[in-house]
């Protein structure tokens, strides 16, 4: 083996220190005229640097030309710039349906119609019903009485009622951010929070009369607005107000700016409240955030 070895290792030796020799020759004379003479190891360092131009070239063709497209790391990237463009396409198709059925209903209030709810409610056709005879069985009759004369005795205690004409107004959304803290009566939490740039305009919700601008410890920069209904919306913790008590204000008009003022506060936010007849309405009820 280590014969075989060392044999090895001098025909490798021998291969580079061998001086080698082109020739062209002479067909009628058979003279041999030499052309080019050279070593082994030259020949091998011709090998070596030809390869590595090779490499250089190829490198310099993926790069710069558009063969680059057909390696599989770029297939991928590709692929997944495609999908990002799909879902902006997507989210921007569904911010322009929401602004297109917002400006159809600003379109219907402008012309005297009630509006109820931006969403458009497909009624099936199909669903054909006949023969219905819908007048109350005797039974239900007796019970709905029953229920009837036991009811005028009874004292509601939930806060949880009916709120008159609240269905008919559009609500503005009055920041744009992400709702952390939602309406909990339990907690004694009356509104939502909604986390907010620091510079983020406070906008009214809906056409009004400023009834309260002012600075408190807990609530730092208030601004309260009463509004048709006897609603009244109130927006907490502003780094500044741009309106004062008694002015006239209009739904989407920029009252403040979001902060991070009072001690209740423990970062920038908005806390923004509804109120009907003095009993607290859940935002989220009415306001798309």
């Amino acid at each position: 083996m280590a014969k075989s070895t060392k044999r090895h290792s001098n025909l490798f030796l021998k291969f580079f220190l061998k001086s080698y020799r082109v020739s062209s020759v002479d067909k009628s004379s058979l003279k041999e005229t030499p052309i080019v003479r050279f070593y082994g190891y030259q020949l091998a360092s011709y090998g070596v640097y030809l390869i590595f131009l090779l490499l250089v070239l190829c490198f310099f063709l993926i790069i710069y030309t558009p063969l680059k497209s057909l390696l599989p790391q770029n297939v991928i990237f590709k692929k997944g710039e495609l999908i990002e463009l799909m879902v902006t396409v997507d989210s921007l198709e569904d911010d322009l349906q929401k602004k297109s059925l917002y400006i159809n209903a600003i379109n219907k209030i402008l012309l005297g119609e009630v509006v109820d709810s931006f969403v458009t409610i497909n009624k099936d056709s199909t669903l054909v019903f006949e023969n219905l005879d819908l007048s109350p069985s005797k039974a239900d009759s007796t019970l709905r009485e029953l229920v009837k004369n036991e009811d005028l005795y009874n004292i509601p205690t939930s806060h949880e009622m009916s709120y008159a004409g609240m269905g008919d107004f559009v609500f503005f959304k009055p920041a744009e951010g992400v709702i952390i803290s939602q309406f909990d009566v339990a907690e004694n939490h009356f509104g939502v929070d909604v986390v907010c740039n620091s510079d983020a305009s406070v906008k009214a919700t809906l056409d009004g009369v400023v009834v309260f601008s002012d600075w408190s410890i807990q609530s730092g920069h208030t601004v309260l607005i009463q509004h048709a209904e006897n609603i009244i919306s109130v927006y907490m913790h502003n780094s500044s107000v741009t309106k004062k008590n008694n002015d006239l204000v209009k739904a989407g008009e920029v009252i403040g700016v979001v902060g991070n003022s009072g001690e209740g506060s423990l970062g920038p936010h908005l806390h923004f409240e509804l109120w009907q007849n003095g009993s607290p309405i859940n935002p989220l009820e009415y306001i798309d955030f």
